[in-house]
């Protein structure tokens, strides 16, 4: 039987000012004291959902028929270390993903973050450029990356090969596992794009350190299905897509949240997870470790 549990996300709340302003959030660190420097005008709203464990479900082994799936990754329960994560981890995600992924060739992993529930930074600040900082869990429902800035990644990261990449089949893969040991709280869910429309998603302009880009939040609709895996161990790795440029693929892109459990055991250990951020092109490009991330 089919194991469903309540949980909470919080969705980008509709609204009209949204009709003359586009959704933004200034994550720079700074502070922005007057109602004249807003540093975001998102508005949200928390909404329950039934998140269903999708654990041992055939129809959710083909990543490209709903947007996610998950593999099991053996040997890296623990990553005490950014030296093991660049040169260890890495390479085994690139082989689990050219194993797992249709049309990979080549694998670029342009970002990869940990998130630990229990972290707590000055007045909520945090430097996003800075890897050794962690994260805490977003329980937005969100896609990482809008298509513009996937372009944007490709012009500046392969300005040689741009437009060779743009003529195939690219995708935006996350890779995402639980460090240390299963999740009692904070699980990861993603939503069957199947359940979703397009028009439920805004894009957002995301300002951080040196930087902008721009990710989807997105509207809360009664219709989606969200799913997870129940206790979800080190060994399991979720795997769901940002994106997909290939027409006629069934799911294209998955949004995704850390729920809030209603029924937390009161020795529930935090979650310490890791995630990789990879661009999936299907010819072969060469780039250097060293090239623009």
């Amino acid at each position: 039987m089919a194991h469903f549990e309540p949980a909470s996300i919080k969705f980008l709340r509709r609204d009209p000012l949204y009709d003359t302003e586009k959704p933004f959030q200034m994550l720079t660190g700074s502070d922005l004291s007057t109602p004249a420097q807003r540093d975001n005008n998102l508005l949200w709203e928390e909404k329950n959902v039934l998140v269903q464990d999708f654990r041992d479900n055939v129809d959710y082994f083909d990543i490209d028929n709903h947007g996610f799936t998950s593999r099991f990754l053996e040997g890296f329960a623990r990553l005490d270390n950014m030296t093991e994560i660049d040169q260890c981890y890495i390479s085994a995600i690139k082989d689990l993903v050219r194993k797992e992924i249709a049309d990979a060739g080549t694998i670029f992993v342009y970002d990869w973050r940990i998130r630990d529930s229990s972290v707590c930074y000055p007045e909520g600040r945090v430097n996003f450029r800075d890897q050794s900082n962690n994260l805490l869990p977003s329980n937005f429902a969100h896609v990482d990356m809008a298509p513009v800035s996937i372009v944007k990644r490709i012009q500046s990261s392969f300005p040689q090969d741009a437009d060779l990449i743009f003529a195939q089949r690219v995708q935006a893969i996350n890779v995402w596992k639980p460090l240390n040991y299963p999740v009692d709280q904070w699980a990861l869910a993603v939503c069957d794009t199947n359940t979703m429309e397009a028009s439920e998603l805004m894009e957002t302009d995301s300002v951080r350190q040196g930087d902008v880009t721009a990710l989807y939040y997105a509207h809360h609709n009664p219709n989606q299905k969200w799913h997870f895996l129940r206790q979800q161990t080190p060994e399991e790795a979720l795997i769901f897509k940002h994106f997909d440029s290939k027409p006629d693929v069934k799911s294209s892109r998955v949004i995704h949240a850390s729920i809030r459990h209603h029924n937390v055991a009161p020795d529930a250990k935090p979650r310490r997870s890791i995630e990789v951020r990879a661009l999936v092109f299907a010819g072969n490009f060469e780039y250097s470790d060293k090239v623009s991330k």
